[in-house]
Order: C-alpha cells, then sequence, then structure tokens
C-alpha cells in the first residue's frame, strides 16, 4: 500500500517536472546494462575458443557474461544509499562513464581473470545506472505521465536487445574482442544524460521530512516490495533465461530457427508495453493479475503444444505478460517511497528482481524433479501463475481503490 502523501511545507520550491528529453534519456539509460548480457551472448563460442588452455576456463568464461547480473542483485541496495545521500546525477554519470570504459576495456586485455575483473566493476556501474535510473522516473514524473513513459520503455527494450544481439553477432563473427565496442554507445548515453538529467531539488523532501521523516526508512513495506518483487522475477525469468529451451522441447531442433522464433514472440513484449500505457489509470493489482494470466496460459499452453507452430503463439502470450508485468512491479515499487528514500529503496528492488534471475533457474530444476520434465515444470509455474491472476483480480476487485 502506498504511503500518503505528506503536505508541503510553507514556502516550498514547486517539483520541477521531467519532460520528453528526460523521458527518452531514462530510456536509454535503463537499457544501457542489456549491453552487459545481450552484446555478448552471441561470442560465447569464440570466448570459449579464446581462452581454451586458460585453467578453469568452463567456469571464468562464461562469467564474463554473469558476473554483471550477479554485482546488481548485491550492490544495488548500497548504490541506492549513495543516490539517497550524496544525489542522482553526478553518481549517474559516474556510473555511465564507468560502465562505458570498463566495458570497452577487454579491448586491450590478454588476461582472463583481467577480463572477468573488469566486468566486476561494469556490475557495480550497471546496480548504479538501474537503481538512479528508476528512481529519477519516480523523480521526474507522476501518475499518466510515469504510466507513459515506462510503457515506451518496456516496448523499445525488446527492439534494443534485437538490434544489440544482431551487431554482436555480427562484431563475433570478425574477432572475440569486438562485440565490446557496443560499450561505445554508453559514452553518448552519458553525453545524453549530461545534457537532460538535473539533480531533484530535494524541497519536496524536506517537506516529506516533517510528517514521516522521523520515521526513517520504511523497511517493513521494503521487505513486502522486495519479497513480492523475487516471486514475480521468478516466473519473468523462467521464459526470458529458458526461452530456447522451451522451443527446442517443442521439437526445434535447429539454433537457427529457435533464434529466429525467439525473436518474433520476442515482439509480444512491444504490446505489453503498450498495453500498460494504455491501462494507465486501472488498479496495479489489476494489471499484475492480467500478466500473471497471460504467463499462465503461456506457460501450460507451451508444455502442451504438438509444435511451434501452436506453441509460437502461446509464447508470445508470455512475452506480453511480461511487457506488463515489468513496468507494472516498477511503478507500483515507486509508490512506496518518498524522494528521500527513493534511491534506496529502488536498489533494493532492484537487487530482488536480479536475485530471482538467480533463483529462477533452481526452481525449475526442483519442480522438474517431481514433474519428471522440463516442459513440466514450466506448465506447473503456468498453473501458479493463473491461481495467483485469480487472487490478485479478486483482491483488487473488493478493493477498487486500494493499490497493493
Amino acid at each position: 500500500m502506498s504511503s500518503p502523501a505528506a503536505p508541503p511545507l510553507a514556502g516550498a520550491v514547486p517539483r520541477r517536472h521531467g519532460g520528453r528529453a528526460q523521458g527518452i534519456a531514462l530510456m536509454a539509460i535503463v537499457n544501457m546494462p542489456s549491453l552487459a548480457l545481450s552484446a555478448l551472448v552471441p561470442g560465447l563460442p569464440q570466448l570459449f575458443q579464446q581462452f581454451s588452455n586458460v585453467p578453469h576456463f568452463q567456469l571464468l568464461v562464461p562469467m564474463i557474461i554473469t558476473v554483471p547480473s550477479l554485482c546488481v542483485a548485491l550492490t544495488s541496495g548500497f548504490t541506492g544509499m549513495l543516490a539517497d545521500r550524496f544525489g542522482r546525477r553526478n553518481l549517474l554519470l559516474l556510473a555511465l562513464l564507468a560502465f562505458a570504459l570498463l566495458g570497452l576495456a577487454p579491448l586491450l586485455f590478454d588476461s582472463l581473470l583481467l577480463i572477468v575483473a573488469s566486468r566486476v566493476i561494469v556490475g557495480v556501474a550497471e546496480a548504479a545506472i538501474l537503481t538512479v535510473g528508476n528512481a529519477l522516473m519516480g523523480d521526474y514524473f507522476e501518475g499518466a505521465q510515469r504510466d507513459k513513459w515506462l510503457g515506451y520503455q518496456n516496448m523499445l527494450s525488446p527492439l534494443i536487445g534485437s538490434a544489440i544481439i544482431l551487431a554482436g553477432g555480427m562484431l563475433a563473427g570478425v574477432h572475440w574482442r569486438y562485440p565490446f565496442l557496443l560499450y561505445l554507445v554508453g559514452l553518448g548515453v552519458f553525453a545524453l544524460a549530461w545534457y537532460a538529467c538535473w539533480e531533484p531539488q530535494r524541497d519536496h523532501a524536506a517537506a516529506a521530512a516533517g510528517a514521516a521523516g522521523a520515521a526513517g526508512f520504511p523497511w517493513r513495506p521494503t521487505l513486502f516490495v522486495c519479497g513480492v518483487t523475487v516471486l514475480f522475477s521468478m516466473v519473468f525469468f523462467v521464459q526470458a533465461v529458458q526461452h530456447g529451451r522451451i522451443f527446442a522441447d517443442m521439437g526445434v531442433a535447429s539454433p537457427e530457427r529457435i533464434s529466429v522464433l525467439v525473436t518474433i514472440a520476442s515482439l509480444g513484449t512491444v504490446a505489453g508495453g503498450y498495453l500498460f500505457k494504455r491501462l494507465s489509470g486501472v488498479p496495479i493489482a489489476l494489471r499484475l493479475a492480467a500478466s500473471m494470466a497471460l504467463y499462465g496460459v503461456c506457460y501450460v499452453g507451451v508444455a502442451w503444444a504438438p509444435g511451434a507452430s501452436v506453441g509460437l503463439p502461446l509464447d508470445a502470450l508470455g512475452q506480453v505478460g511480461g511487457g506488463l508485468l515489468l513496468p507494472a512491479l516498477i511503478a507500483w515499487a515507486l509508490t512506496h517511497y518518498r524522494f528521500e528514500h527513493r534511491g534506496r529503496g529502488m536498489g533494493l528492488w532492484g537487487g530482488s528482481f536480479f536475485l530471482g534471475q538467480f533463483l529462477s533457474a533452481p526452481l525449475l530444476t526442483l519442480i522438474g524433479a517431481a514433474a519428471g520434465t522440463f516442459l513440466a515444470s514450466v506448465a506447473a509455474i503456468g498453473v501458479v501463475c493463473l491461481v495467483a491472476a485469480a487472487l490478485l483480480a479478486a483482491s483488487a476487485l473488493a478493493r477498487p481503490r486500494i493499490q497493493p
């Protein structure tokens, strides 16, 4: 449940709101961390070949891709505290610069250990970028405007991700180092953030302090937000991480065909972001219920689909659900934090979301041990999603004016 707004203090300067430049900048900022994953996935075989003589390369090479996500999960709360204490803009600019420069560092390194170490710093910078980007979405925009930009953000993300994957694959075909050149884009986003992003005024934080400052950080709502986010995130990453395996178990043998099917299905995310924007004003619980219903139909459907021709549209429904789920979770989390706590709160939210990524695969393995097959475990998750959708919808309709 969101906290009540505090009455403004006498003489407080009106809050400055964001516009088109800030919305575009934030869309670019929060999509930057996809470079840490998408740019390098197509070139993973070349990385294995390049470092095949290094001890423990089977463990270290995948860490080039996975370490940044682990760092996001571990350090997002800390970077959020820094944003609340020392300001948003300077931390964001420093993080974007570190992200770009350390992302380019493997162009100069021949040591696998040095490359992995540079990826740790990329991950810490990624945590700050995501945390501050989400906090600024709450600082700059409210209500329908916030929903609009969150919807645009989620509509754009799959298109950016697909472009990065295609570019990364083409560059990896030339040389294993060249996909890291994509981090040059980070310098352009740094320039955009320098131009468009201002430091939010803290006068409204002072106003809020009169009503809630003594209470300190809202740990109880945060534990609830983070717990719910982990659960929804595990559902989200069932498809996001296991997408290729879902189609493979449906009988698609060719990696090339799987990549095409995944790309087609991912267009559903654009529809999900548009749907979120169109549903502005609808209680968040109903939007979350719709997302869970879409995931439920998707996961149960793909488990029983006789082939990819039937499975593809069902799989796309899950992508629509993901496009609706992610902005709904961000919007819901933002309602729990006033300005002075928004950085830490959204940092902990981001860490929880990536913790769900880490837990999703073990969850499927555990369920699969009882269900018998991978797709049967996906179907079991789908049934849980349908039950969750019904409970969320019933709760929202019973208390239509209360946000979760």
